[in-house]
């Protein structure tokens, strides 16, 4: 029954956090509510016109990489240029493994992604620890930014990678994979729903 209702959760939870960053838009100079937009534009095409899912959520990745790139460089601007530099050698290597991907959405493509992020977020908690501020982390838009994308990334990862194998192997396990990845997804966007609360 849950696992029924967890898409509407999903898209209920996604439009809530772009309701609320959009409003609170003038006093958050990320623009997280673009990411939100992207989202559910991908999200409501998917659901609600007959395209290949698979190459919206490849087209739907490079946003995500060019979105957080921005967002990460403008949290640690001293090392603008290596975010930057890291977000280019990511969309690059993404383009390489579409193009020589037999799949429609490429298993290299989801983990580039994953990796991406966890870094981002990993290096933006390292800064954290080098240069202490008086703001308390808890109540910082990145941290809850940075906890939904390493949670995600590392079930992504998990789910991804044994993905076609599973699928000839073992498809059973891969449904209980399914149902553990969209339970992430939801957690995921209660993270998000904090962050978009909270002091940028």
């Amino acid at each position: 029954m849950f696992v029924a209702a967890i898409p509407i959760i999903y898209i209920v939870l996604l439009y809530l956090c772009l309701l609320i960053s959009f409003f609170r838009r003038k006093r958050d100079e990320s623009y997280i509510f673009v990411y939100f937009v992207i989202v559910a534009v991908i999200e409501t095409v998917t659901h609600f016109f007959t395209v290949e899912i698979n190459h919206i959520y490849t087209a739907g990745s490079f946003f995500y990489i060019g979105y957080f790139t921005y967002y990460y460089a403008k949290q640690i601007e001293q090392r603008r240029k290596l975010i930057y530099s890291l977000g280019v050698l990511a969309a690059v290597i993404s383009v390489i493994f579409i193009l020589f991907s037999k799949y429609s959405f490429s298993v290299a493509l989801g983990v580039t992604v994953a990796v991406f992020y966890i870094t981002l977020a990993l290096f933006w908690l390292f800064d954290q620890i080098q240069n202490v501020q008086k703001v308390y982390i808890l109540k910082k838009q990145a941290f809850w930014v940075s906890t939904a994308l390493i949670f995600w990334s590392i079930i992504f990862l998990f789910r991804i990678t044994l993905m076609h194998w599973l699928e000839a192997n073992d498809y059973a396990f891969l449904v209980v994979l399914d149902h553990i990845f969209k339970v992430s997804v939801v957690l995921t966007y209660v993270f998000f729903l904090i962050a978009v609360t909270r002091k940028y």
